[in-house]
């Protein structure tokens, strides 16, 4: 069960990664390059969703526990400039993403997220790993930086909000 579910993981990352890496060699509009690349990463999702450890924690705004928002999510150059326009919660400072929703226990820009939250899932063995990214998610993600840059704009680190 593990190895067939580790195979469709691994699967999915290489689609994603050669989808991504396709969209950034494209030249075009800008705008429709970012739209794309959010319905890829959103496809992936989909996919991966049933074989993680958040399969049951979601529901349509993002998960409902909020563990793995216990971060500051990793952003490039053009969704910093777009999520410091978006108001923020002011009492997260420093604990939560400054989007979550402690209350409602949901994504407050769930449908603008940045790449990072729309790939991050736990596909670790342990329900503990959410709290941290997976292995697995890291290294999908360090591969596809470069090639990420090319439309979004330079990789910035953890979002942190301009005062």
């Amino acid at each position: 069960m593990w190895a067939r579910r580790n195979d469709k993981l691994l699967r999915d990352g290489e689609r994603l990664k050669r989808r991504v890496v396709r969209l950034g060699s494209l030249s075009g509009d800008k705008w429709r390059q970012i739209a794309v690349l959010y319905r890829v990463a959103d496809k992936y999702g989909v996919g991966v969703y049933p074989h993680t450890y958040c399969h049951g924690m979601a529901g349509d705004t993002g998960c409902v526990t909020g563990v793995c928002c216990a971060c500051k999510p990793d952003v490039f150059a053009w969704e910093q400039e777009l999520l410091d326009r978006l108001p923020k919660r002011l009492a997260n400072a420093g604990e939560f993403c400054p989007f979550f929703n402690r209350t409602k226990k949901n994504c407050g820009i769930y449908a603008v997220r940045p790449f990072a939250c729309r790939v991050y899932y736990n596909v670790a063995r342990s329900r503990l790993s959410c709290r941290n990214p997976a292995e697995e998610t890291l290294q999908l993600f360090d591969s596809l930086k470069r090639h990420l840059e090319e439309i979004l704009g330079s990789y910035q680190g953890g979002y942190i909000p301009k005062q």
